[in-house]
């Protein structure tokens, strides 16, 4: 998950669980992005299923940037680095 462009700076790495689009969510974040990443892919593991809806952002500076996403429709995003 090195290739955020954000090595280096204070981040915050985000994960969102919703079990249906704009359903209540499940929320975790973490200063490091493999930590980060691990609980995409745990969560993905265990509840990648239908209506589910999993996003992982990174916050530098009060500016969101999307890392990746996945539902079951369009499968796994990986936004490209800036």
């Amino acid at each position: 998950m090195n290739s955020t462009g954000l090595k280096g700076k204070d981040v915050a790495y985000e994960v969102v669980l919703r079990f249906r689009p704009g359903g209540p969510a499940i929320v975790g974040v973490w200063s490091r992005p493999e930590v980060a990443d691990a609980k995409f892919l745990e969560w993905l593991g265990t509840h990648g299923q239908p209506g589910t809806v999993l996003t992982l952002t990174a916050t530098t500076g009060g500016e969101r940037r999307p890392v990746k996403s996945w539902t079951h429709k369009g499968g796994l995003q990986v936004a490209e680095a800036a």
